[in-house]
């Protein structure tokens, strides 16, 4: 079952690989600029941040969750940094107040779906709207800037001509890998997914599991605010919302990641983030109306879902044979 499994999702990632190496080669019949390194650059770029927050989205998801509040978590990330630097926090400590007010409202989203028993989507959902709401509230809408220099330099320098924001979503891809793939937590998190109720009878702790995930979500989440407001110098209470937050969560399901939880990977995660950024790209390139991401966003979404939705009966009817 594990080899059909695995075939089905290897499939999907594959015709994920053919689909961006067909928009590159339409890119660069359009524009001869498109398989230049500085254009190359710009597409990894442009997908660091969604994979960064990907990647932590596909730890929830696999655990049998879903966190749609990480859009408005995205923005108290950068603009509760913002906030405290303009009191005169240093940066490192200001980083760390920002990622500690995510945390508790991922703590927050674990409490009300574990204790209180409101299903995932409601409870994130809620989060999503109630923290954008409290940004919107603390700052009056104004942007903060005037950061230090040293700060914006974490999301404007480069090394070896890569920006640094690729090396972060790089570092941290692979260290959700290794979680996901090769720690006995990573285990965990697939066989709660998987079955919550054989999961909790094996000993596996649905309160432990839950405060994990999606403190890590919303910490992730934060996290990238954070390098946002570093890359353009200015922490926007507008930023994120339900356009990062939905297509965080449709680059994990496009990659492959089950909707119904206990199947993903942070590679599959990485080509659906990747998918995306060459989607904006090609777009740009042939001056074609950036509306169509969208479309081709519902498009891919809905294939990704139905493949899902047919790896699943698949796999039921391997256990039932």
């Amino acid at each position: 079952m594990k080899n059909i499994v695995r075939r089905i999702a290897g499939a999907q990632q594959l015709g994920i690989i053919l689909i961006i190496v067909v928009l590159l080669v339409v890119a660069q019949a359009a524009n001869p600029q498109a398989l230049m390194p500085s254009n190359i650059v710009e597409i990894l770029r442009s997908s660091a941040l969604y994979f960064i927050g990907a990647s932590a989205a596909t730890l929830v998801l696999v655990g049998g969750g879903l966190d749609l509040s990480i859009g408005s978590v995205f923005a108290v990330g950068g603009v509760a940094a913002g906030i405290a630097m303009n009191a005169g926090v240093p940066w490192p400590l200001a980083i760390l107040l920002a990622l500690v007010v995510c945390g508790m409202l991922g703590l927050i989203n674990a409490s009300l779906i574990t204790w209180v028993g409101v299903p995932p989507f409601i409870a994130t959902l809620g989060m999503l709207f109630a923290a954008s709401g409290i940004v919107i509230v603390v700052t009056g809408g104004t942007p903060r800037f005037g950061f230090p220099a040293a700060f914006t330099d974490l999301g404007q320098l480069n090394l070896f001509g890569i920006p640094l924001l690729v090396f972060y979503a790089v570092i941290i891809g692979v260290l959700a890998h290794v979680v996901l793939a090769h720690t006995v937590f990573g285990y965990n998190i697939r066989a709660f997914g998987g079955s919550a109720p054989a999961a909790r009878a094996n000993g596996i702790r649905a309160a432990q599991m839950n405060v994990s995930l999606y403190v890590i979500s919303a910490v992730v989440a934060g996290l990238c605010g954070v390098l946002l407001a570093a890359r353009v110098a200015t922490a926007d209470p507008g930023a994120g919302g339900t356009g990062f937050a939905f297509q965080v969560l449709a680059a994990v399901i496009i990659g492959g990641t089950s909707l119904f939880g206990g199947v993903g990977t942070i590679a599959g995660t990485a080509l659906g983030a990747l998918l995306f950024a060459v989607i904006n790209n090609t777009l740009a390139l042939t001056n074609t109306n950036p509306q169509w991401q969208n479309v081709a966003t519902g498009v891919i979404l809905v294939t990704a879902v139905a493949v899902d939705h047919l790896r699943r009966k698949r796999r039921f009817a391997v256990r039932s044979a």
